[in-house]
């Protein structure tokens, strides 16, 4: 790698196979500091846990992200200064974080969410069977984003009719950190995030002004708080945009990568039909090879040093999961295959240090038998093959097409 190229993160190589520049970072350039900037790579895994052991140094709030600069080099775009209000959940530091996790912690445990397990059946039914009978369809389309779109839905109260349109504006909010949008399309996602902030603070305000017999979800969670004055009404709905904007988008790229990653490998979707014990296995080897995020930003809000590179105050610095999880060139200090009780071994997907609420409703499926993509549609619906295509993103590895063939397992 040439590491004194600003455009090296963007160059279309590297957004269409990003594995061997991160192999390059761990191996050459652990701190990468893209010339000409304080933006600062982290890709060795010990480096990142030091990172986030120091909150005090490297601060979870979203202070700035990056952007093409319409010549392909990633350039700075100011969000939101240090200690904003709009800096909730993942975006938070301590002791504001715990806060936040400590009023949703009980609602999104395991127990809590196996009561939605019929609901998120009946949904993913549904869709199955719209594809089950035409034999094939784009994967994204029928199922990935809907699926996910209607499950958060449950999750927070919101009407099931809304998923469509929040599929459509999180199309448009996720231009913002993908960092390959152009000046003229981050003020075009702006406004799409403007108009999702509208519709949440409309449910919001909906839900406070019924009773609590009427309420459901999150919503009933945030309006109760409201009312308690646990948290403030714009910290509620803060945090709600953040839950249907993640919830959604994460959970939509692990179902495509899924889905590709079966129709690529029919014996592997013979070994979890044979024995559905091992889905959960499964699912966590694709987060660990091939998981949504890439990285979360970090800001600094004074002078430090990590790795032995000193960090500039108001530097951005990249803590870069998807290379942490990455075997190293030496086998030093790599993610393990197993756990130390033998279950999925630990890894860096949904990052460290502020833990993803979403874990414990992720993990809490049982295994049951359904049926699987068989193979990709490289017929095209009788046209050219249609090869699957990826959202352009150095933030989120995320389909925009997946045309596949299915068959009843």
């Amino acid at each position: 790698m040439i590491w004194v190229d600003p455009r090296l993160l963007l160059r279309e190589d590297v957004l269409d196979d990003p594995g061997p520049f991160y192999d390059s970072l761990r191996s050459e350039a652990p701190v990468w500091r893209i010339p000409g900037q304080d933006t600062f790579l982290v890709s060795d895994p010990s480096l990142i846990r030091e990172a986030v052991r120091r909150p005090d140094d490297f601060s979870s709030n979203l202070v700035s992200i990056l952007h093409d600069d319409d010549t392909g080099c990633p350039v700075a775009y100011a969000m939101a200064p240090f200690g904003d209000p709009i800096h909730v959940l993942s975006t938070a530091d301590p002791p504001l974080h715990s806060r936040h996790r400590k009023l949703l912690q009980s609602h999104l445990s395991p127990a809590t969410v196996s009561a939605l397990e019929p609901a998120v059946t009946r949904i993913v039914t549904e869709h199955l069977d719209v594809m089950l009978e035409s034999g094939h369809a784009d994967f994204v389309a029928a199922f990935g984003d809907l699926v996910p779109a209607r499950t958060i839905c449950e999750v927070v109260g919101l009407p099931s009719a809304a998923a469509p349109q929040i599929v459509t504006t999180m199309s448009g909010v996720g231009a913002l950190l993908d960092g390959v949008t152009h000046a003229d399309g981050m003020g075009t996602a702006v406004h799409a995030a403007m108009d999702l902030i509208v519709y949440v603070q409309r449910e919001l305000d909906a839900a406070l002004g019924r009773s609590a017999e009427e309420r459901s979800g999150l919503l009933a969670v945030f309006a109760e708080s409201i009312e308690s004055g646990t948290v403030q009404a714009d910290e509620a709905r803060d945090m709600l945009l953040m839950l249907v904007s993640a919830g959604s988008e994460t959970t939509a790229s692990l179902l495509a990568t899924a889905a590709e990653t079966l129709a690529r490998d029919p014996e592997l979707q013979e070994q979890l039909r044979s024995d559905p014990a091992r889905i959960p296995g499964a699912i966590e080897d694709i987060l660990r090879t091939n998981g949504p995020f890439q990285f979360h930003y970090r800001a600094t809000p004074h002078d430090m040093m990590l790795g032995g590179t000193t960090i500039p105050a108001n530097s951005r610095v990249l803590l870069m999961w998807a290379a942490a999880n990455r075997p190293s060139s030496d086998g030093s200090d790599d993610v393990p295959d197993t756990s130390e009780d033998g279950g999925p071994a630990p890894h860096f997907a949904f990052g460290k240090g502020h833990r993803c609420p979403g874990c414990p409703p992720r993990g809490s499926h049982r295994p049951r038998t359904a049926p699987h993509p068989d193979r990709l549609d490289h017929v095209g619906h009788g046209t050219a093959a249609d090869p699957p295509t990826r959202r352009p993103s150095v933030f989120i590895r995320r389909h925009a097409s997946l045309p596949i063939i299915i068959t009843p397992a």
